[in-house]
This record gives C-alpha cells, sequence and structure tokens, in this order.
C-alpha cells in the first residue's frame, strides 16, 4: 500500500512539475492567458495524461495563440482538446537547435503534422490516429490551412532541457468538424454537399440514411469532391444514371478511398490507389499542379487538404463518371490499409510519402506503386428520396443562386 502511496504521489509530482514547466515558458513569453490555460489541465486526468506526455521525452512541438488570440472556455473538456490540438507530435524546425524556424512547404504546397488531439468527440480517423492539421508558407509567412481568419506564426523558443519548441501564433485553430459540414461550409462544393447531403439510401444497419451521413461514419475518408463548376459542366450526362442506383453509387464510391486519410503530401507523382470502389486512383504531378486519374477521366486537384474529422477533401475540376467496380481489390486493399492505419498511433513529425511508405513497407499491396486504402464502402439498395436528376438539378441550380 505504502509503495503503491508513493507512485500515486511521484506520478502526481512529476505532472505538477510539467505544469510548471510549460506555465513558466509560456508566461517568459508573454503568454499569461495560455499560461493560466495550462495551469487547468493538472485539475483533470485527461489534462494531466496530456502534460505527463509532453514531457515525458521525445519531440514536441506547441503552437501557442498569443494574449491577444486566447480565450478560456468554461468548457473543460473542450478546453484540454483544444490545447491538444495545439500540441504537435515531434519536431517542426531545423536539426540546427539554433534554428527554430518552423518547417513549411511553399504555397501552393502543404505541410501536414500530426497532433495530439484524439478525443473520439471530435476525431474518427483510421487506427484511431489523432487529428493533423496543415499549413504552408506564403510569402515567407506560415499560414494554416482550414481556418475562419488568417493565422500565421510570428516567434518561436525552445523550452530549456526539454525537446519542446513552443511557436507563438496570432489566433486559436479551430478543431475540424465532420466532412459534409465541411463540404457545406467550404468554397466550391456546395453540390457535392447537396448531393451527399440530400441522397438517403439504406445504411448497413438497414435503416435510411443520407450519402453525406454513411461517409461521416466512416474511419477515415479520402474525398475528390468535384467542384461547383464541375457538375454544371456533367450536368447532362449526370441523368444517364437515373434510375440505376448500382451505377450512382459507384460513381460516388470512384471518388472515394475509404479506410485511410491521403493527404496531398503523401501523394508522388505515379502512385496508384484504390477507390471505395476497388478501382484505380492514378495520379500524376508536375510543374502545373497534381492529376488524378479514374477510368477515362482526368482531374486537377484546383484545393487540397481540407481537413475533416474522419478525413480529408480534395477539390477537383471534374467528375469521374466510372461505373466499374472490383469489390474484390476494394477489400483486399481495406484490410491492407486497415493493418497500416495502427502504425499511425506513432507517426511525428511531418507526414510525407517518404514517412508514410516507411510506416506501411509491412503492408504493401500486391500491385507495384499501389497504396492501400479502400474499402468496398456499402451503399445499397433503393434509395428514398427525390429522383436523382432533381436532386443533380437542385444542388447545382441551387449552387448558382448562392
Amino acid at each position: 500500500m505504502l509503495r503503491k502511496s508513493l507512485a500515486v504521489i511521484a506520478a502526481f509530482s512529476s505532472v505538477s512539475y510539467a505544469e510548471n514547466i510549460i506555465s513558466e515558458a509560456f508566461t517568459g513569453l508573454g503568454l499569461t492567458s495560455l499560461a493560466s490555460a495550462a495551469a487547468t489541465l493538472n485539475q483533470s486526468s485527461a489534462g494531466q495524461a496530456l502534460l505527463a506526455t509532453v514531457l515525458s521525452g521525445g519531440n514536441y512541438s506547441i503552437l501557442a495563440p498569443n494574449n491577444d488570440a486566447f480565450y478560456q472556455t468554461s468548457d473543460s473538456t473542450l478546453l484540454i482538446d483544444t490545447l491538444a490540438y495545439h500540441v504537435l507530435r515531434g519536431s517542426f524546425s531545423s536539426s540546427n537547435s539554433s534554428d527554430l524556424n518552423f518547417t513549411s512547404a511553399t504555397s501552393p504546397n502543404h505541410t501536414i503534422g500530426r497532433s495530439m488531439l484524439n478525443d473520439s468527440a471530435y476525431v474518427n480517423l483510421e487506427g484511431n490516429a489523432s487529428q493533423v492539421m496543415a499549413w504552408t508558407s506564403e510569402n515567407n509567412e506560415v499560414i494554416f490551412l482550414n481556418q475562419a481568419s488568417k493565422i500565421s506564426v510570428s516567434n518561436a523558443t525552445r523550452i530549456n532541457g526539454t525537446g519542446i519548441v513552443v511557436y507563438v501564433i496570432d489566433g486559436i485553430l479551430s478543431i475540424p468538424s465532420s466532412m459534409s459540414s465541411v463540404l457545406a461550409n467550404s468554397t466550391n462544393t456546395s453540390s457535392i454537399a447537396g448531393l451527399l447531403n440530400s441522397t438517403m439510401i439504406p445504411s448497413t444497419n438497414g435503416t435510411n440514411d443520407t450519402i453525406g451521413n454513411i461517409l461521416d461514419g466512416q474511419k477515415g475518408i479520402t474525398l475528390f469532391a468535384p467542384s461547383d463548376n464541375a457538375f454544371s459542366a456533367v450536368a447532362s450526362s449526370l441523368p444517364v444514371l437515373e434510375g440505376n442506383l448500382t451505377a450512382f453509387t459507384t460513381v460516388i464510391q470512384n471518388h472515394i478511398i475509404n479506410g485511410s486519410s491521403v493527404y496531398s503530401s503523401e501523394i508522388v507523382n505515379g502512385v496508384n490507389m484504390t477507390s471505395a470502389a476497388g478501382e484505380s486512383l492514378t495520379f500524376t504531378t508536375n510543374s502545373s499542379g497534381t492529376y488524378v486519374t479514374s477510368g477515362s477521366t482526368t482531374a486537377k486537384m484546383i484545393s487540397s487538404d481540407i481537413i475533416s474529422m474522419n478525413g480529408v477533401v480534395h477539390v477537383i475540376d471534374n467528375v469521374f463518371l466510372n461505373i466499374d467496380s472490383d469489390s474484390s481489390a476494394a477489400s483486399s486493399a481495406y484490410n491492407s490499409a486497415t493493418s497500416a492505419a495502427t502504425k499511425l498511433l506513432t507517426e511525428v513529425g511531418v507526414i510525407s510519402a517518404t514517412a508514410t511508405a516507411a510506416s506501411s513497407s509491412s503492408s504493401s499491396s500486391s500491385g507495384s506503386g499501389t497504396s492501400n486504402g479502400a474499402d468496398a464502402l456499402t451503399i445499397g439498395g433503393k434509395y428514398y428520396t427525390a429522383s436523382l436528376a432533381a436532386v443533380i438539378s437542385f444542388v447545382i441550380v441551387g449552387a448558382a443562386l448562392i
């Protein structure tokens, strides 16, 4: 009993020490509001776990909102989750200890890093991985993506005796919302949002639900979302799918990788991935951008790394009217992706094609150059909404009126 009591005291003392180190560092940087918030972390088990992890060794990067930006919510759980989203796993500066510049690709390329946020109330990624964030450099200024207003890095400092670097930012980073919500609120995706959120189909449990809600419930989704202009351009071709639910759902599935969140930094020239319909998605990159091909159609990625609660959206300038499918290939790729996803729990630093290949090397699929990440996403049976033609007409006309 005495040994157990001493262990509890030691653990508490360690957490208190961690709290003091971080709070003192924030105060020294003039981040008094954030220092006060950090002190409250020790009042809950989740907060204590976050503190203990950050100071348990290894490298972490804290994105610290300045006093003008920071506000403290009375919701302690939301506060902890928000702070966890501001802590990145790994080092994002040069190996030279005197160089603390925040690592960033230059626009239009992006850098992706994994945070400490893994509360299932806000994150539903493959392998129970924690949430990511995306940023880029514009005019020598690091800008965080998917935020309502511009948020950038102003300065940095290393906490002595630790592997922690604090980067001061001028805003609070918003936690990503559901994929259907992201689509509804993003520029140039109102047509696909309207289609997915208006089309009712039977889900796997036998009840009727929208395709949007079904996608929201999947762990790890990559959606190649046609832009509003892309839908308008193929409007005359879409009614041919009327009354053919199999063809319609296959077209949707060929825009999706289910079981893997594939960020732009992981896409390299010549790589092949597998859609939720089991068809090949082939990627090409050159000086003009990144392109993805499904069947006989090629589309350019015109906006990438729109992060959601359970995956990522890349906006493309064409619609894949591909009605081919291969359920065996889809299942095989999904099983491989599920196995590889367990390694995401220990992923640190910049997320890239090289890092992903290294973590997934033991789970590669049989096709050369083929990335895993698909499932035969089940969307079947009869759907119970307005006719497809009416839905298409509604979302395209509605988009034009917005």
